[in-house]
């Protein structure tokens, strides 16, 4: 077996994600990393805040990697706290949640058991992390507001543990016939006030699904220094779809950035308010109600990210991704 470049490996296990799979993970994961030389040590967690604990400290431990393995509650605890702190870690993920979309954000292997030869064949890449400071937390993906918090509200974990990704699904396709709407107010860091009536806003910092070819805005990318807010005004199940169609085809159609009922623009502090208060979650835990005071912290967290994943990506980009070979490829010397 070759020897990695990684000697000592934290690997922070939520042992009850994935209905109990985290425990199974960690030993399999453990086991793997052995054998390319890594030295592993094992941490699992026990309730809310261990994550964030052992990876604010883990440079100071003497760990020159971590493994997080759980579903996205348990990293973003861990992106957390790589934020807290100047000395940076690369972080690995190891999928073993519900939905797992910040692996699939980062184009990693769909299957665990190839995780092992991805982290140690791809590159750390520096990410922005969101902060809200009136809870003291951070996210990684987005903030929500308005109409997927309600589904996130309504997706239980008993559900989840039953039903998987599809408790979410049905939970959207309820709330998408109660799209009600409300008045926002998004003030940015240079107290430049907009206003907005509309049933959903989405605090953006990864925004783009690779694998799904879903990207929340065109400009999303979350590499920037900046939060994309898109704020979205269907008032029916169809042009809710006709929404996410558009999200999934902004690189088909780059000459176009619009899109009907939606509305969007870029800020690094932002200071969200509605009337009336709407739910707030963010990277798919509920957090409570607006208003939402966030900013971002740049370059806050160093993740390993899979061979195919492009902060951003162009059409050429999604056809090569697709293995499609296209007329217009320009011939080599």
């Amino acid at each position: 077996m070759s020897q990695s470049s990684y000697h000592n490996a934290l690997l922070i296990v939520n042992p009850v994600a994935g209905q109990a799979r985290g425990e199974r993970l960690g030993a399999q994961m453990k086991a793997a990393l052995k054998k390319h030389g890594v030295v592993c040590t094992v941490r699992r967690t026990q309730g809310e805040g261990d994550a964030m604990r052992l990876s604010r400290s883990a440079a100071a431990d003497g760990f020159d990697l971590i493994v997080a393995i759980g579903g996205d509650g348990t990293l973003s605890e861990v992106v957390s706290g790589q934020a807290r702190t100047d000395t940076k870690v690369p972080v690995a993920i190891v999928p073993a949640g519900t939905a797992n979309v910040v692996a699939i954000a980062l184009a990693l292997p769909w299957f665990p058991t190839l995780t092992v030869g991805s982290m140690l064949e791809s590159s750390a890449v520096p990410f922005d992390v969101g902060f809200v400071p009136d809870l003291d937390r951070h996210f990684l993906l987005m903030a929500a507001i308005g109409y997927p918090a309600r589904v996130i509200q309504d997706s239980p974990r008993k559900l989840k543990n039953l039903y998987g990704i599809f408790t979410y699904a049905a939970a959207g396709i309820r709330n998408a016939f109660h799209l009600d709407e409300f008045w926002i107010s998004v003030t940015d860091e240079n107290n430049q006030v907009h206003t907005f009536e509309g049933n959903t806003v989405l605090l953006s910092n990864i925004g783009h699904l690779g694998d799904l070819n879903l990207r929340v805005t065109p400009d999303t990318n979350a590499h920037d220094g900046g939060f994309d807010v898109a704020v979205i005004s269907t008032r029916s199940l169809w042009e809710l779809t006709a929404v996410i169609f558009r999200m999934l085809t902004w690189r088909l159609f780059p000459g176009n950035r619009q899109a009907r009922r939606m509305e969007h623009m870029q800020a690094q502090k932002v200071v969200i308010e509605t009337t009336p208060p709407v739910p707030v979650q963010i990277d798919g835990e509920v957090i409570g109600e607006t208003p939402l005071a966030a900013e971002i912290v740049a370059n806050g967290v160093h993740l390993i990210v899979g061979k195919r994943y492009r902060a951003d990506s162009s059409l050429v980009d999604f056809l090569a991704d697709l293995k499609i070979t296209y007329l217009w490829r320009p011939k080599k010397d």
